[in-house]
């Protein structure tokens, strides 16, 4: 009897023990996962040369990331300040000294700076004036990004955080999954948009519904190596987006057993493609991609305040704008209303407007670079001039002041003879690119038939340059042939960004914008839309290129 009740306590103990010990396996863990996120984060900004220590990283953000405030480093601050506490002065200063002296078009991508503001913590003026003049202009994304800064207790003058999620609700697709063109669900926008709408799931059924539903799918999307694709090729952002997505409505991606496929869980998926370097590629064993890295970088974040128990990525922690509750007050002026690659930069080139009739170039001597070098060379003298005749008048004779302004003339002037100077005759002088390495040839057709015959530069048959054979070389993208083409047949072009992550403007003085908010221009290669900018689409022999100006840019449906 007595060893019948031993065994009774021995057991009972037992599971006590198990039970109790739960919590801490559950905390353990936990940390575990955080711990892997933070060596990601770690890594990362070592690739940029800082370490985790707060004066390491206050030294990135006053430099690198201060110095292109808007080409891609303002995720890294947005990311930053929603790891901790640090000084964004520097940065907010060079980002609103860029948006003051660029135009900067795209919707999504204002509504994006403004964002990015908010979360250095800034109170200027361009934040309420992009809220009020930017949601809604273009497409899917520009309502994704409203939403996010209403969730942080701004206010519109147009609409209210419920008046967006109305929106958003009426553009889910029939599969459960949003879409920035067609009729199914795509990964990132799907994630991008539940992010956004997170703050509500447990507010809202119809909202509840919508998010179950698209988590649904995003699960279906996964692959067996935990990645998922995007236009078809496996990468690592469309994972972060689904992680973010995820950590937002405090699912963790590394044991929640629908986002684990054959084994392989999210963070399986997006440490695939890292490089030595410790920076990210795009497509398996490719090249280091910025846009990659920089967006693993903010999945990290978003992970790590999930995991300790942080509000979502995209509600902002510095802002005193957070409300308790996520649903803004509406303005009283609100009219109760319900209702995509951006770049940053300006690298401007300009030609002729048409191929098939060019532009009559004036050949005056005005535009002669060489004339504009011998000016600019007799200024540099006459300044060295003045220069000495003020050291002498001023009796600071010393002939080491003399050997000064001798040596800083001969440097400009040596600067100026040896650089190369074009005129816009020059630049588009219709001559072939000379390749050495050629590797096979690929086609190019510029097309604007969406808006034929609209104005007097617009051709009327809504060709710009018909179907043209370029070689390519190894290396060559979508980019550099347009470039080549460009020069050859003095085909006028603008773009925005630098050249990994540029952004196409205009091409034949035919903007984005011009005809409507979602119009502008966009590629496809084989037929085929690409997850990646023209700057880093490879081309390879045989391909065809196809640019085109639309009217849905953005747009659910197209």
């Amino acid at each position: 009897m007595r060893s019948k009740f031993s065994t009774i306590f021995i057991y009972c103990l037992t599971v006590i023990l198990i039970f109790s010990a739960l919590p801490c396996f559950a905390q353990r863990t936990s940390e575990e996962d955080s711990s892997r996120a933070e060596a990601i984060f770690s890594d990362i900004l070592s690739h940029h040369g800082a370490s985790t220590e707060k004066s390491s990283v206050q030294k990135l953000i006053d430099g690198k990331f201060s110095e292109s405030p808007a080409s891609g480093e303002e995720w890294y601050i947005y990311a930053l300040a929603q790891y901790s506490d640090y000084d964004f002065s520097k940065y907010e200063a060079s980002l609103i000294s860029y948006l003051e002296e660029n135009t900067v078009r795209s919707a999504s991508s204002r509504l994006k700076y403004a964002l990015c503001l908010a979360a250095a913590g800034s109170k200027h003026e361009y934040i309420q004036n992009t809220i009020n003049d930017s949601i809604g202009k273009q497409g899917l994304m520009s309502w994704v990004f409203g939403l996010h800064l209403l969730n942080n207790g701004y206010q519109s003058s147009e609409y209210s955080s419920s008046d967006i999620v109305s929106k958003l609700l009426t553009m889910q697709c029939s599969d459960g999954g949003w879409a920035i063109t067609g009729q199914y669900g795509d990964v990132d926008a799907t994630a991008m948009t539940v992010q956004a709408m997170a703050p509500f799931y447990d507010k809202d059924e119809n909202v509840k519904a919508a998010i179950d539903k698209a988590i649904s799918l995003l699960s279906e999307k996964q692959l067996e190596d935990g990645d998922f694709l995007s236009y078809g090729v496996a990468n690592p952002e469309s994972g972060v987006q689904v992680l973010i997505a995820l950590s937002s409505l405090g699912i963790d991606c590394l044991s929640d057993t629908r986002f684990i496929k054959n084994g392989n869980s999210v963070f399986d998926g997006i440490e695939k493609f890292s490089l030595a370097d410790n920076s990210f590629s795009h497509t398996y064993e490719g090249d280091s991609n910025p846009n990659a890295t920089i967006q693993v970088f903010c999945g990290m974040v978003a992970y790590i305040r999930m995991a300790s128990g942080k509000a979502p990525f995209y509600v902002i922690d510095i802002t005193e704008n957070t409300p308790d509750d996520p649903t803004p007050t509406p303005p009283e002026n609100n009219n109760g209303s319900s209702g995509e690659n951006s770049g940053a930069g300006s690298d401007k080139e300009s030609g002729n407007s048409n191929p098939k009739e060019p532009e009559s170039n004036s050949t005056s001597d005005s535009a002669d670079p060489m004339r504009y070098k011998v000016w600019i060379i007799a200024v540099i003298i006459l300044t060295g001039a003045i220069v000495s005749l003020i050291l002498f008048l001023k009796k600071r004779r010393n002939i080491k002041n003399f050997i000064a302004v001798l040596l800083a003339v001969a440097l400009l002037i040596g600067i100026v003879y040896f650089t190369e100077i074009k005129s816009p005759e020059d630049y588009y002088n219709g001559d072939d690119e000379t390749k050495e390495n050629i590797i096979g040839s690929v086609t190019l057709e510029i097309r604007c038939d969406s808006v034929a015959g609209e104005a007097e530069h617009i051709p009327s048959d809504g060709i710009i340059l018909d179907e043209t054979v370029f070689d390519i070389e190894d290396g060559d993208t979508v980019y550099s042939i347009l470039v080549e083409a460009a020069k050859k047949y003095k085909i006028h072009f603008e773009n925005d960004g630098n050249e990994k992550m540029v952004y196409i403007s205009g091409i034949s003085y035919i903007y984005e914008f011009d005809f409507g908010d979602l119009s502008g221009w966009t590629y496809t290669v084989n037929g085929q839309r690409s997850s990646v900018g023209a700057g880093e689409y490879k081309l390879s022999d045989g391909d065809a290129i196809v640019w085109e100006y639309t009217l849905t840019l953005g747009a659910v449906g197209e």
